[in-house]
């Protein structure tokens, strides 16, 4: 029988297989009404058993052609080719041989094919799963952490209230809870020093404000010409001294701020403090000698070359003012492949050990030459040594020279 169906034995009655049939004949049907119409395709059974074989291909093959057709098989999802030959003899067409083969084999491979890409399909599905939940406990509940810790670190009013309490994960997102934890804790400590010089400002303008009103207080008691006129010194005095301790303040202040946005270029450290030794000549006592050694080649640094003399300038005002008469003031110049050293020396009495860590800290004065230092020295010119030099990626240190006195000593990176 040509057209008998062979045993369908596949991968079709799989499970896997049936249930992506399924799907796929549930999205068909889903897709039907957008679908054109198929042609009805002719499964009838051409050559029934003891039927004749008269298709239209062994009629080709009976007129001397070749004859072929390719019919649905019957019963089965696959087709029949049919090749249909003539018999010649004695150059007459004495019959014909037809000959068929199913791509049931085809089919079959065909629908192994399929049962593995579902396989795959549905392997990759549980694998996105698997990985979404991964994600989901990985990274979204991390950042969500992340989220939660951040609503917490400021209050309603701008407040600092909080910090983020850093993470133990050894990935991007622990990294970046380590760094959001080291950017509040930079913060709080900011705060606390913003509020502790505002505090500080707040107790130096207390001292000049208080002498003002008891010198104003008794010019209205006072009839004596002498007397009125050393109160108003007095009151002229203080009303001075506040304005150079806000100057000073207000100094610092653009320092913290803006010195990161001005304009740097290379300056040659030698022809700069040559000349600031010049200025601070003309002020100084003229029993200070003020001594300047070079280096055989230029010394460069990348920076600003006003803030880098208001920086020579203070320590070496401070130099001057703390030593002796006679002394001498010695300014060094030197460099490491990749620093600029500038060490600033005197011969005064040098810095007690208990003021070491407190000599760059804000307001802070200790001149014990001078009983009444706090009428000319606000305490903010080695603040603000500190504040230029660490601004242009350097550091400033303070120690004691050998044989009395003290030693400040600036390193900045060179130029490029």
């Amino acid at each position: 029988d040509l057209d008998a169906p062979q045993p369908l034995d596949t991968g079709r009655e799989h499970l896997l297989y049936r249930l992506g049939a399924w799907l796929y004949r549930l999205l068909g049907r889903l897709s039907r009404p957008f679908a054109p119409p198929e042609p009805p395709r002719d499964t009838e059974k051409v050559y029934a058993p003891g039927g004749p074989l008269l298709g239209p291909e062994v009629r080709e093959a009976l007129a001397g052609r070749y004859g072929a057709i390719t019919r649905p098989t019957a019963g089965q999802r696959s087709v029949t080719l049919y090749s249909a030959l003539p018999v010649p003899s004695d150059g007459t067409v004495v019959g014909a041989v037809l000959v068929s083969q199913s791509t049931f084999r085809i089919l079959r491979a065909l629908y192994d094919v399929r049962l593995d890409v579902f396989r795959v399909v549905l392997a990759s599905v549980v694998a996105a799963a698997v990985l979404s939940l991964l994600v989901s406990a990985t990274i979204a509940r991390p950042l969500r952490q992340l989220r939660d810790q951040a609503s917490e670190v400021v209050d309603r009013r701008g407040r600092l209230r909080g910090r983020f309490r850093g993470s133990r994960r050894h990935d991007e997102i622990g990294d970046l809870a380590r760094a959001l934890e080291e950017l509040t804790g930079r913060l709080e400590r900011h705060l606390r020093f913003i509020e502790s010089f505002a505090a500080d400002v707040s107790h130096e303008l207390k001292n000049p404000l208080a002498s003002i009103r008891t010198a104003t207080e008794m010019l209205g008691e006072v009839d004596d010409p002498a007397d009125r006129r050393r109160f108003l010194e007095i009151a002229w005095r203080e009303v001075a001294r506040m304005e150079h301790l806000l100057s000073s303040v207000r100094e610092i202040s653009r320092i913290d701020a803006l010195l990161e946005a001005e304009p740097v270029a290379p300056v040659d450290l030698g022809r700069l403090l040559a000349a600031v030794i010049d200025s601070v000549g003309l002020h100084a006592r003229d029993d200070i000698h003020l001594a300047l050694h070079l280096p055989t080649d230029p010394v460069l640094t990348l920076a600003s070359s006003d803030r880098l003399a208001q920086v020579f300038t203070n320590l070496l005002d401070n130099a001057t003012g703390f030593s002796p008469a006679g002394g001498e003031v010695r300014v060094e110049i030197s460099a490491t492949p990749d620093t600029a050293v500038v060490a600033v020396g005197d011969r005064g009495p040098g810095i007690p050990p208990e003021h070491r860590e407190r000599i760059f800290d804000r307001f802070f004065t200790w001149r014990p030459h001078e009983p009444q230092a706090r009428d000319g020295h606000t305490g903010l010119g080695l603040a603000i040594v500190k504040a230029i030099v660490e601004g242009y990626g350097g550091t400033v240190s303070a120690e004691n020279r050998p044989g009395g006195g003290a030693r400040f000593v600036v390193r900045l990176p060179l130029a490029p």
